[in-house]
């Protein structure tokens, strides 16, 4: 039977109609759980905004997402799983900050960090935070650069680990403002901590989330965020920028990225359900809470944020011959 031709355009309309909303959905995508992988144990800041992200998307969805811890490796376990998983939308990588540093610190890995993943997106940022233990006699980061230039080396200043954040922060400290500190390497955070409040160590820079319990104690001082913006959570410490040391700039970020081979729908479908959770005030509201603040990248722009901070690191990493064992 010849139907007519208008007949026929109106049924391919119908037919292109009704196909959209599936391709706007990655066609079906989720159809089952996806898992999020935290390269942490539970408790971190990645393990809680990832767990966030996850509660917020099922939520907004309907559909499973569920979070996997994997940590070790200074997360090299975590993002080479998810980088050598089936690139189909239902393995994601909880990102950070380390995924930058890793490619300088461990040059051999079977898989790469950053050309092995697609980045998804970037949703929040955590500053880091300059502390000290509130004997040392400064009150601003000017004070304690000239502190440290008068009695270079004497000054110690306290990581979770060579090759870590606060590892690199002091590195970068120290370049900035042509100073010399001495580097105390401890294994985790919190003997970091520990040892900065019982004044065994003078300083540390680390995200404001490892030590805001410990703010009201009377026993460190903030001296600067290391950022060019305020923290919410600490509106009365100033910038590093504002103590007129732009380049002191550190922080860690969150997102979530795919196997590189990841289909673009997918991972737009991705992005586009995160956009809508960072909107939701209750999700704002944790972020800030853990010391982060909301941010919005597209993927192309968390894929040159990504790009642009491992080259960063990396100089950094080799101008000051870190290693890790």
């Amino acid at each position: 039977m010849n139907l007519p031709l208008t007949t026929l355009s109106r049924r391919s309309l119908l037919i292109g109609l009704s196909v959209l909303p599936l391709a706007g959905r990655a066609q079906g995508y989720p159809s089952k759980p996806v898992t999020i992988v935290v390269p942490y144990a539970p408790g971190g800041t990645t393990d809680i905004v990832a767990r966030l992200a996850a509660q917020s998307l099922s939520a907004g969805t309907g559909k499973t997402f569920v979070v996997e811890n994997k940590g070790g490796g200074s997360t090299t376990i975590a993002t080479g799983l998810v980088a050598k998983a089936p690139a189909d939308g239902y393995t994601l990588l909880a990102n950070e900050m380390t995924q930058t540093i890793v490619p300088a610190l461990f040059p051999k890995l079977p898989f790469d960090p950053i050309k092995d993943l697609a980045p998804v997106t970037v949703f929040a940022e955590a500053p880091y935070v300059l502390v000290v233990n509130s004997s040392v006699p400064v009150k601003n980061l000017r004070e304690l650069v000239e502190l440290a230039k008068a009695q270079p080396g004497k000054l110690n200043f306290a990581s979770g680990g060579a090759g870590s954040g606060p590892h690199i922060a002091g590195e970068l400290l120290k370049a900035v403002a042509g100073i010399n500190m001495t580097h105390v390497a401890y294994k985790g955070s919190g003997p970091a901590v520990s040892d900065l409040l019982g004044g065994q160590v003078e300083v540390l820079i680390t995200a404001a989330p490892t030590v805001a319990a410990q703010m009201g104690s009377g026993r460190m001082r903030p001296l600067a965020v290391a950022h060019t913006k305020r923290l919410s959570s600490l509106p009365n410490v100033p910038t590093a920028a504002e103590a007129g040391f732009p380049g002191f700039r550190i922080a860690n970020w969150f997102g979530l990225a795919a196997p590189k081979a990841t289909p673009p729908d997918v991972i737009n479908y991705l992005h586009a359900e995160v956009q809508k959770m960072i909107r939701k005030p209750e999700v704002r509201e944790k972020l800030v809470a853990a010391g982060a603040d909301p941010v919005a990248m597209t993927p192309a722009e968390a894929a040159r944020h990504i790009e642009a901070e491992a080259r960063r690191w990396g100089e950094l990493i080799q101008k000051a011959g870190i290693k890790v064992d």
